[in-house]
């Protein structure tokens, strides 16, 4: 068979060459290629935005958005294009117009993991913010075995400076694919834009430049939410101790004792909802994704609401077993706990 690479003068063969030098972080090699390739065909879309992906890779920006407009010019709705123009916008700290070709984004492909980690990195580059983060999470909700969505939100949670979240994501990027858990070297969208969404990987850098990367974690170690160990170990207390606060402040009294436990289990369960409610947003987002991840952690949050449950139970009902599996629940939650901040 013919080698592809046999004729010189197709700007495809460019292009292609172009790819692989960029693969073996030979940009000023890539940029030759692609050179060759506009020489025959100036409008080449392809080679436009491969070129100005070359740029951002290499911090030049502003060469990076004259390439990623002139594609545009030939092909207005060119998404890399649109992709590279953005984040070049981002990298010149020209917020405004960064944060619009972003908002564009979010409009066109809301429901993109894809787009919603490019916009993410987007907006982290023109501003560190809760925009940020959300866009991260969605990326991470809605491909949640992407190990970019998760390698995205690690460095966004980490120029927010929220460490233990920048861990935990990094090792889930990770577990997903083992080759990307070394950091990658210089702005981090620029490198994922030149692999599409149906990649099944990024390319690994050996080293990092980059001073936001956060470092991989070890894999033994999985903490809890931040936040959550107080509130397991909160409710796990209410499991063991209103029991007990029933049956011996009640001296016996049947109707006394199921007062007591409508009043305790309301004001634990009251207790525990406004804990949980001034717990950040990103912690309920990592937790609804850590439910779907981690299954003795979705245990636990069901063990540990269900004893002001059966504590109610009981002083509805007035079924005396209710309080003893309250107990049990307790006691079951604590042990949980245990495990898991051992795992």
């Amino acid at each position: 068979m013919d080698s592809p690479y046999d004729n010189i003068g197709d700007a495809a063969t460019f292009v292609a060459r172009a790819e692989l030098m960029f693969d073996l972080e030979r940009y000023d090699e890539a940029r030759d290629e692609l050179g060759g390739a506009l020489s025959l065909d100036p409008a080449n879309v392809e080679a436009l935005t491969l070129l100005a992906i070359v740029e951002l890779q290499v911090e030049n920006y502003d060469e990076a958005l004259t390439a990623a407009s002139s594609a545009l010019d030939a092909e207005p709705t060119h998404e890399r294009a649109v992709l590279a123009r953005a984040h070049a916008l981002a990298l010149l700290h020209r917020t405004n117009e960064a944060l619009d070709a972003a908002d564009s984004l979010q409009q066109w492909y809301p429901d993109s993991w894809w787009y919603n980690m490019h916009y993410a990195l987007i907006v982290r580059e023109a501003r560190n913010g809760q925009d940020a983060l959300d866009a991260a999470w969605a990326a991470v909700r809605l491909a949640p075995e992407e190990a970019r969505a998760h390698l995205t939100l690690a460095v966004v949670a980490a120029t927010l400076g929220l460490d233990d979240l920048a861990n935990r994501a990094l090792s889930a990027a990770a577990r997903f694919d083992p080759n990307i858990d070394a950091t990658l070297e210089g702005e981090l969208g620029p490198t994922l834009l030149r692999y599409g969404p149906d990649a099944s990987h990024a390319r690994p850098r050996p080293q990092s430049t980059s001073n936001d990367a956060p470092r991989r974690p070890s894999r033994s170690a999985k903490p809890l939410p931040d936040g959550f160990d107080r509130l397991l170990r909160a409710a796990a207390a209410i499991g063991i101790a209103l029991p007990m606060l029933v049956v011996c402040a009640s001296q016996g009294e049947s109707a006394v004792m199921r007062t007591i436990a409508a009043l305790g289990s309301i004001g634990a369960g009251v207790g525990l909802f406004i804990y949980a409610r001034r717990l950040p947003k990103h912690v309920w987002d990592e937790t609804r994704t850590r439910i779907d991840e981690d299954k003795l952690f979705g245990l636990m949050l069901v063990v540990a609401a269900a004893s002001p449950v059966l504590t109610m139970l009981y002083a509805v009902s007035g079924l005396l077993y209710a309080l003893g599996i309250a107990t049990l629940t307790g006691m079951a939650t604590l042990g949980l706990l245990v495990m898991r901040t051992r795992a």
